[in-house]
């Protein structure tokens, strides 16, 4: 694969980081919803992008993207689980916390899939 075509995949809306799917595998374990947490290691295990040859030395499983391809209903139980996340770290004051702007953030990216 060729660096531009890697650039335009990775790109794309339904393609997450490693980091984004871990956290999120974290926060459905917690939540006891295994069956996406079956779906989400799935994806780990199956849907990465491989890198082009140059981009791969030195090796770094941590820059690695995955295809996400699970249904809209799924989508939309990863997102209620964090905005539960975000509105439980709104400060005292009603106002945002780092935290909860970080999972603001991660229900913002899974909400593209919608």
């Amino acid at each position: 694969m060729k660096a531009e075509d890697y650039k335009r995949l990775i790109s794309e809306r339904d393609v997450f980081d490693k980091t984004t799917l871990n956290v999120t595998l974290k926060e459905v374990y917690s939540k006891h919803e295994f069956e996406l947490v079956k779906e989400i290691q799935r994806i780990l295990e199956n849907n990465q992008i491989l890198k082009p040859e140059l981009h791969t030395k030195p090796y770094d499983e941590t820059t690695n993207y995955y295809k996400v391809d699970i249904t809209s209903d799924q989508v939309e139980k990863i997102i209620d689980i964090f905005f539960e996340l975000e509105a439980s770290y709104i400060g005292e004051n009603g106002e945002t916390t780092p935290t909860a702007a970080f999972y603001a953030g991660l229900a913002d990216k899974w909400n593209q899939l919608v």
